[in-house]
């Protein structure tokens, strides 16, 4: 046993000295370190303890102290509180629209919407118009993180928003803004029905261009503020074919919208014949309060009845036959005449036309005691007449063979009788022109064509004939040649040569009442005492016309273009003026074509070209002005009532009548008319003011109905006749003749 020396006899020098030697062999300083090591792994052993104590224990402990080592105590560490469990915190919900594009066009009534979501989020896809959404996407339909919504129908417009939102998350929201035009929509035929006469309608986008086809056949149309649309697809023969429709915009541009559902139209494109009117016959003599009227016609065609310019009645044709009751004609005769419309549209050509007198029902039956003592003059009672019935009857009304019935009645009153009228009742000049139509569809179109057709048919080859005629007599005008009532004596054989000189203000009236006589008789005149209200009304209506006529150029004159002018009475225009009323009366022209002017405007001689003409245009505008003034006041008031307001109506008629017929005749260029010296000055300007004078005249002469008939055969082959007359004869004068000299 190895004997250890006592710890005093040691020095620091031998600890240190022992301290470096190997550690392979046993010694006190090996002893030492192994120590020094464990005292130094007490507090990490101690801190590891503590670390691993409960929270808020607070035992202490004394590290074990080597010999020759001072113990330390270890600094006390807090025990950190135990974290709490972490929570992935969830990603926000996101939706996106990713068809169809953002600006892009879609054509169809149906689409399909689609994107992207959030899985297990539902998506609401919105109206651009609010409502109920379109489509609502649940968490369980279709694939987690994306959507779509088919058979999504998005109206029309330029810019509609398709909105995408998840439910419950406010703000989670993704926005399109696309165009859309979905296709138009063909109802039918001109009414509305799958039978049409070529004509189609339907329904589109406002203002849109609509094209639609059938069978190879085209025709383009633009809809009407509302969307309605109407288009005439020519050359298809009868039958039935499918028609559709495509429509474009000015935002669809240069896309246009798929084509519309077919629709099967049964296309009828040949007119129905004209109906017979078998009640009343020509020359019967009927009450303005009502009368039955009664003929034959094609089965299922719509009769309508016109009594002069007056619409009485429709009717639908049954077992080939067809009856209305209806009033409301003026005192007067007129040629009653029928047209039929067949169910596709197609409108025949009229009836012949049947002179019929209307006058006012009589007044009640005279007492026993007053009747004995009538005379041969005393009116004739009659029964009141029957309401206005529209709706055709089984069979027309019988009438006793003792005592018809006044509207039944075909032929006139016996002699010596005479069916009483008020002061109040209506005159043929008290609805002459129909007001403007503000709500229907008008021919304006058809009257230009008219007026144009008017222009080369009659008023140039006019010119061309009068020409002819001057140039044949050297200048001379044609009905200039001779003096059948010239002076055969010479003046100086008289002591005192008549000089007679009359009041231009008596002149003046009696030319007006004479000119209001002739107006009159335009149309039919009885003993009743509301023609004596005609004669002031017709008296009123051409001294406003004679006064526009000639104080409108006469101011122009003098104060516009310095040039002295006087307003002189003519003798030829009242001529002018009996010839026109005549020949409307003769021909039955209905509303009458009536010149109105009885004094023109002249200027010095020597004027230039550049003043007449601007002097003459400028009457013929006031004329034209002062009837679309007159047509549109028809148009304003309220239907005519009582003594004043048949007074003024009958005013305005007259005052359209005279101012657009007398605007008419002074246009054309023959000898010194107005319309000559436009023509030598513009010939531009008198075509213009000429083609709107005649469109304008065939516009208000236009019948109730709102279509212009063609006139009759008869009357555009006299045209045609008369221009190819005109223009051979002024072709020889001035072509040939001069080759064969």
């Amino acid at each position: 046993m190895r004997s250890r020396a006592p710890r005093h006899l040691v020095s620091p020098e031998q600890t240190r000295s022992d301290s470096r030697r190997s550690v392979s062999g046993p010694s006190v300083s090996r002893r030492w370190t192994r120590g020094l090591i464990a005292l130094s792994a007490i507090p990490l052993l101690a801190s590891l303890l503590v670390v691993a104590a409960p929270a808020g224990a607070h035992a202490e402990e004394s590290a074990p102290t080597s010999p020759g080592v001072e113990a330390v105590a270890p600094t006390p560490i807090p025990a950190p509180t135990s974290p709490s469990p972490v929570t992935p915190t969830p990603a926000p919900p996101e939706i996106t629209i990713t068809a169809p594009a953002d600006g892009s066009f879609i054509g169809s009534g149906s689409t399909r919407v689609s994107g992207t979501r959030t899985a297990g989020s539902q998506v609401q896809l919105l109206s651009p118009t609010g409502g109920e959404p379109f489509c609502i996407v649940g968490e369980d339909e279709g694939p987690a993180t994306t959507w779509s919504c088919s058979g999504v129908n998005v109206p029309s417009g330029p810019k509609m928003v398709l909105r995408a939102v998840i439910t419950g998350s406010d703000g989670v929201a993704d926005d399109v803004t696309v165009r859309v035009l979905t296709p138009p929509v063909v109802t039918g035929g001109a009414g509305g029905a799958g039978i049409s006469d070529g004509r189609v309608r339907g329904t589109a986008y406002p203002d849109a261009s609509v094209t639609v086809r059938s069978n190879g056949v085209a025709c383009t149309t633009t809809a009407g503020p509302s969307g309605d649309w109407i288009c005439a697809l020519g050359g298809l023969p009868s039958g039935t074919h499918q028609v559709t429709a495509t429509q474009q915009t000015d935002f669809s541009v240069p896309s246009s919208s798929d084509a519309s559902a077919a629709l099967s139209v049964n296309f009828d494109t040949e007119k129905p014949s004209a109906p017979v009117v078998t009640s009343p016959v020509s020359g019967a003599r009927v009450s303005t309060d009502g009368a039955t009227y009664s003929g034959t016609g094609e089965e299922g065609s719509t009769v309508t009845v016109f009594a002069g310019p007056y619409s009485v009645c429709s009717v639908v044709v049954t077992g080939g036959a067809w009856t209305c009751t209806a009033g409301g004609v003026a005192a007067g005769t007129y040629p009653v005449v029928a047209v039929q419309q067949d169910a596709a549209g197609n409108t025949g050509p009229g009836s012949s036309p049947i002179a019929v007198s209307y006058a006012s029902a009589s007044s009640p039956s005279p007492a026993p005691s007053e009747s004995d003592n009538a005379g041969p003059n005393t009116a004739i009672p009659v029964p009141p007449a029957k309401p206005r019935s529209d709706k055709p009857s089984a069979s027309p009304p019988s009438a006793s063979p003792e005592r018809p019935a006044p509207d039944q009645v075909h032929a006139a009153p016996a002699p010596n009788t005479r069916l009483p009228g008020g002061w109040s009742d209506p005159t043929q000049f008290t609805s002459a022109v129909i007001p403007p139509p503000w709500n229907a569809q008008f021919p304006w179109l058809q009257a230009l064509l008219f007026a144009i057709a008017a222009v080369a048919l009659l008023v140039v080859p006019a010119r061309l004939l009068a020409g002819t005629f001057t140039r044949a007599r050297g200048g001379r005008p044609f009905w200039g040649g001779h003096r059948f009532a010239g002076r055969n004596r010479a003046r100086e054989e008289f002591d005192t040569a008549p000089d007679v000189r009359l009041n231009r203000w008596l002149l003046g009236g009696a030319a007006l009442m004479a000119a209001a006589a002739l107006v009159m008789l335009s149309g039919p005149v009885t003993d009743q005492p509301a023609y004596l209200r005609l004669l002031l009304a017709v008296v009123i209506a051409l001294g406003v016309v004679n006064a526009v006529g000639m104080l409108v150029p006469l101011w122009w004159s003098t104060r516009v273009m310095h040039t002295p002018a006087t307003a002189s009475f003519l003798p030829r225009y009242l001529l002018l003026v009996g010839v026109t009323a005549l020949g409307s009366r003769l021909f039955d022209v209905q509303p009458a074509l009536l010149f109105a002017l009885l004094a023109s405007v002249a200027v010095p001689a020597g004027t230039s070209v550049v003043n007449r003409g601007h002097v003459a245009a400028v009457r013929a505008a006031s004329l034209i002005a002062l009837a679309v003034l007159g047509w549109l006041v028809l148009g304003a008031v309220p239907e005519a009532a009582g003594f004043l307001g048949i007074l003024g109506a009958e005013i305005a008629n007259t005052v359209v009548l005279g101012a657009i017929g007398s605007a008419v005749l002074i246009l054309i260029p023959v000898g010194s008319t107005s319309g000559r010296s436009i023509l030598n000055w513009s010939p531009l300007a008198w075509a213009g003011l000429t083609v709107l004078a005649f469109s304008i005249l065939f516009v208000v002469m236009a019948p109730a109905d709102g279509s212009l008939p063609a006139g009759g055969a008869v009357a555009w082959v006299a045209a045609g006749a008369f221009a190819a007359i005109s223009v051979g004869a002024w072709t020889w004068q001035r072509f040939v003749a001069p080759a064969l000299r």
